[in-house]
Parts: C-alpha cells; sequence; structure tokens
C-alpha cells in the first residue's frame, strides 16, 4: 500500500494520558502450596513492557514514524501491573496492582503548539481531571480530538471522538453534541453511529491492550485517509491481531499496512 509520508512528517500529535509499567512474571507451576490450597510458581523470567497511554504511545510511533509526538504522562513506575504467568500452560494465575497517588496536570503543563491530532488515554486514575479535560478540548477546536476513557460523565469532551467499551458506554451519560462514541464489542466488532462494523474472527490468546491498539490505529488511519469507516475497519483488524499476541503488542507498520482497508 502507497501512503504518504509527507503528510505523516507535517503531522503533530498530542498525546496525554496516564502510563504504567507491565511486568511479567513467567515461572513454573509443579505443585500446590501446602499452606493454601493455592499454586506455587517458580520465576524462570521477567519482562517489563509499557501500558496503558504508553501502549498508546509505542503503536502510534510505529504505525506513524515520522509523526511528531509530544507526551503528557506520569512516571511509569507510579503504577505497576504485576502478572503471574504459568508458562506451560499460558495461564495467568493472578495479578498484582501497585497505584502511587498521582499528581494531576494542568492545561498550563500542556506545551503551546498547534496539534493536527490530540489523543487522550484516559484511564481515570487522576493524572487528568474533567476540568483540565474540558479546558484542553475546548481550546484545541480545530485538532481532531481522540479519546478512550474510564470516566462515566464525558460532559468534560468536547468536538471528541470517544471510544468506549460495552460496559462503559451502557454507563456513559451526558456526551456533548459536538461529540460522538464508537463501542468496543469485542470478538463483534464496534458500533458507530447505529451500525455494526464486525471483527475478524481470531484465536484469543490475550486481550490485554486491544483497546489501547484500537485507539491508535483509528487515529492513524483517519489521519491517512479522513474517512471514520475506514478508520473503524482498520482499528477492528489491528486490535484483533493483538489480542492473538501475550501483553502490550505493538502493530508494525508493515502489519499495519496489511490490515488497512
Amino acid at each position: 500500500m502507497s501512503v504518504d509520508t509527507q503528510q505523516q512528517e507535517q503531522l503533530k500529535v498530542l498525546l496525554i494520558g496516564e502510563l504504567c509499567q507491565d511486568v511479567y512474571v513467567f515461572g513454573e507451576v509443579n505443585r500446590i502450596s501446602p499452606e493454601a490450597p493455592v499454586p506455587v510458581l517458580k520465576k524462570t523470567d521477567k519482562r517489563y513492557k509499557d501500558g496503558m497511554s504508553g501502549n498508546v504511545y509505542n503503536n502510534l510511533a510505529s504505525i506513524l514514524p515520522n509523526a511528531s509526538i509530544t507526551l503528557c504522562q506520569n512516571n511509569k513506575t507510579d503504577i505497576k501491573k504485576i502478572r503471574f504467568i504459568d508458562k506451560r500452560s499460558n495461564y495467568q494465575i493472578m495479578r498484582y496492582d501497585i497505584e502511587n497517588k498521582l499528581t494531576g496536570i494542568s492545561l498550563g503543563d500542556i506545551p503551546e503548539n498547534s496539534y493536527d491530532v490530540i489523543v487522550i488515554s484516559d484511564y481515570n486514575k487522576g493524572f487528568i481531571d474533567s476540568k483540565v479535560i474540558y479546558e484542553l478540548t475546548s481550546k484545541f477546536k480545530k485538532s481532531k480530538i481522540f479519546v478512550d476513557t474510564k470516566k462515566q460523565n464525558l460532559s468534560c469532551f468536547q468536538n471528541s471522538t470517544i471510544k468506549l467499551n460495552e460496559q462503559e458506554s451502557k454507563k456513559a451519560k451526558f456526551v456533548k453534541k459536538s461529540s460522538e462514541i464508537i463501542t468496543t464489542l469485542g470478538s463483534i466488532g464496534c458500533e458507530y453511529q447505529g451500525k455494526i462494523y464486525p471483527s475478524k474472527s481470531v484465536e484469543v490468546y490475550d486481550v490485554c491492550g486491544a483497546g489501547d491498539v484500537f485507539l491508535a490505529a483509528l487515529t492513524a488511519r483517519w489521519v491517512e485517509t479522513n474517512n471514520m469507516q475506514n478508520a473503524i475497519n482498520t482499528a477492528n483488524r489491528c486490535a484483533a491481531l493483538s489480542v492473538t499476541k501475550l501483553g502490550c503488542y505493538t502493530i508494525t507498520r508493515d502489519e499495519y499496512e496489511n490490515l488497512c482497508i
């Protein structure tokens, strides 16, 4: 597929949201603890990946290698998600989360610039509150704004395309008329403006980070085509590929181009 790299070079992206460190502890389970009916994991390996907005960034940077991406994130060690996995079965025995209190940002902390696209990866952990989001989405009216949020009250999002999963969409309220919703539906695909966009059927290995991949691919394809239907279909395909991999997966540029619609 031919892609206009000049468009990428001119593209300025602002990515804002909570960053975490995903830790994967792999090991072997050969016995049950005599102290309690729980498996005993003997560690053999440990891996680290950037999660949440870090996963969005990795995918944006991979898919749009010539774009200029400005980051507003917390320290990734503020939040850790530690997963313990039995290598033999690939079964996740437990996830242990460490969440320190985040220092919230203000609008003044965001670098002054003219952004073509703003991506908000809001896990509602306290890094970016509703007041700042309202100010941000009101100020940058000329920028295309894509959002993934855990907030239920969406009144702070102006002029935004908001991606929610099915459960989040059911709980969402106070959506502004200037904004629109894309509801992801897992293996079914997603819904946008009353239409279902089906996803390819794949063998699911790990759903971790699939929403981040969807958000990054949606943003990239919209930039390249200015067509929301093409962007949604491509995002569906990229998210489907990501769930066949372990942990937060970064889509390569070649993979993305093969999945583009």
